[in-house]
């Protein structure tokens, strides 16, 4: 039992955890199940355990022997990381879908970064094409070129300020659906409205391909194929009736 009690005790990796331990111990020990020779390695092995893991939380370190493994900590600081090579398409795309004015320029929409901008630029593209947006986080990350961390700020902050609604749509048991996303504040709508009347990535100018179906009697140009003059139809016609004779 002392044995299955140690090895228990090196899994802990929670303060309230070691703590029903040493309470465990203690009660062991009154009823004479652990000698009190192997009580007492006990209680020094969970008051160690406990100061182990107070001290990660201080430090805010993942505790030791956690179900997590630990990530070496990187020697970069957020600047230098940040700065590092991009995708020039990505970073291309984002730098203009971020300055096309998506936005109306008054102090409500000030503190946007560029990048945000360009999220918002794909927010309200959605919004005059389709009603709302339903992209997931990847695809209007993609569409914006930035990261995904960058989406769900902008939408945090726009939801926040009152310039948007998120509705979220849960499955029982399944993937949650992507979040609806439409634009409740007037101001950005009348803008969209009057100064940006071309927002949206609709593609113009394309040709409809022509269809590869039958046509059945009807050619491509819609006049029927059976409309001839100098021969038969080619279709069913009803038999001419005769008048009997007479006498």
């Amino acid at each position: 039992m002392f044995d299955d009690m140690l090895q228990q005790l090196v899994s802990l990796t929670k303060v309230d955890q070691v703590r029903y331990f040493d309470r465990m111990v203690h009660h062991g020990r009154d009823a004479g199940n652990i000698s009190d020779n192997e009580a007492k390695r006990l209680i020094i092995g969970a008051n160690a355990r406990l100061a182990e893991l107070m001290m990660a939380r201080e430090q805010r370190n993942p505790p030791i022997r956690s179900y997590f493994p630990i990530r070496p900590k990187s020697q970069q600081t957020r600047q230098q990381a940040a700065s590092g090579n991009r995708d020039p398409k990505r970073w291309e795309r984002k730098r203009r879908l971020g300055g096309l004015a998506a936005v109306p320029p008054t102090e409500d929409y000030e503190g946007f970064t560029e990048g945000q901008r360009a999220v918002l630029y794909i927010i309200a593209a959605d919004m005059r094409e389709k009603g709302s947006c339903r992209c997931t986080h990847a695809e209007i990350a993609d569409r914006a070129g930035v990261g995904q961390t960058t989406v769900r700020n902008t939408i945090r902050e726009a939801d926040r300020r009152g310039k948007i609604k998120v509705k979220q749509r849960p499955q029982w048991r399944n993937k949650w659906l992507s979040n609806v996303i439409t634009i409740v504040c007037r101001s950005w709508m009348n803008w969209l409205k009057r100064f940006r009347p071309n927002l949206g990535l609709r593609s113009k100018g394309v040709k409809k391909p022509t269809s590869t179906d039958t046509h059945g009697q009807e050619r491509i140009n819609g006049q029927p194929s059976h409309n001839r003059n100098d021969g038969p139809s080619g279709v069913f016609q009803t038999f001419a009736r005769r008048k009997p004779p007479s006498g």
